[in-house]
């Protein structure tokens, strides 16, 4: 039954991961990237409250690591989250995807400044290098043709930059919080998360619950309940049952499934600088994995644990 179980779950995770920037795209088109983050959050704390009591988790928390968690929730959840929906105001889906995941080369880049045990050897220098000329061709799209389209450029800098903040909290997680269960963390960024973006909310711009398109609900409930809380239990289950070095394989999958998703559903246009730009920035990140120093089994599971805590 487990080898069986093990596929689905990993088609699972790539599709629910892999879809997650479709329905950004679809709900941004009503509503504001702050509202969106802010049900996305609001329905993701209630998925993993759930999952948390049915695992019956503990959920205790030191003081002293509240000030802590708050920044995390901010530079691992919110900041990012509101980052890469403004960006998919203006630029596709399925180049939100290939951007965003330049995640794995802005955490080796930070590791190496503040953890000890993370060294950038020459392979993973070179597993960088190849990532950002994939990035730089990525951006070179919207400076193609007559001018420069800033608006686009705009966009696509700002999943960028939302990549870095995810690189910064996964050091973060790592360096102070390895040790606490991962269920407990999410759970704490989560809440964190939700009640930063409510105050945001409150302040700038309420989410029109009254007026909220179907399509738009059903993305904001996706994004929350599936990619969120759902999207946990699937990733730490193939960690689990299938090792970490083999269920961060998704990371090569879910911008695939992003490009493929928004030409079939949003008529979006596959340039041959997106596909070049994907393939340098998987096979970036493919060097820095695979052609670093080789860690301990437990280390690896430990550190992905923390990377993917929300």
């Amino acid at each position: 039954m487990s080898r069986i179980r093990i596929p689905v779950a990993f088609i699972l995770l790539a599709l629910i991961w892999g879809s997650s920037f479709l329905f950004i795209r679809i709900a941004v088109r009503q509503i504001t990237p702050l509202d969106l983050v802010t049900l996305r959050v609001f329905f993701g704390s209630v998925g993993i409250a759930v999952i948390a009591l049915v695992r019956r988790a503990d959920l205790r928390m030191p003081k002293r690591a509240i000030g802590l968690l708050i920044v995390i929730a901010s530079v691992n959840t919110t900041i990012p989250f509101l980052l890469i929906s403004w960006g998919e105001v203006s630029i596709n889906s399925g180049l939100a995807a290939v951007l965003n995941s330049t995640t794995p080369i802005f955490s080796l880049l930070i590791a190496h400044v503040y953890l000890h045990d993370e060294p950038i050897t020459g392979p993973r220098l070179g597993g960088v290098i190849v990532g950002f000329l994939g990035v730089l061709i990525l951006l070179s799209n919207s400076m193609a043709g007559a001018g420069v389209q800033w608006d686009h450029l705009a966009g696509e800098a700002a999943v960028v930059a939302a990549s870095a903040f995810y690189g910064i909290g996964a050091v973060m997680i790592r360096r102070s919080l390895r040790d606490v269960a991962p269920i407990t963390t999410s759970t704490w960024v989560l809440w964190i998360s939700t009640l930063q973006c409510i105050i945001l909310s409150l302040v700038f711009n309420p989410v029109p619950l009254g007026s909220l398109h179907g399509d738009t609900l059903f993305a904001a409930i996706w994004l929350g309940l599936l990619g969120s809380a759902v999207a946990y239990v699937l990733y730490y289950f193939l960690i689990t049952n299938w090792g970490a070095s083999h269920a961060t394989l998704v990371t090569y999958v879910v911008p695939a499934i992003g490009l493929v998703l928004g030409a079939l559903f949003l008529s979006e246009v596959v340039t041959w600088r997106v596909v070049a730009g994907f393939a340098l920035i998987v096979g970036g990140i493919g060097m820095a994995s695979f052609l670093g120093p080789r860690r301990s089994q437990r280390e690896q599971s430990r550190d992905e644990r923390a990377v993917t805590a929300s």
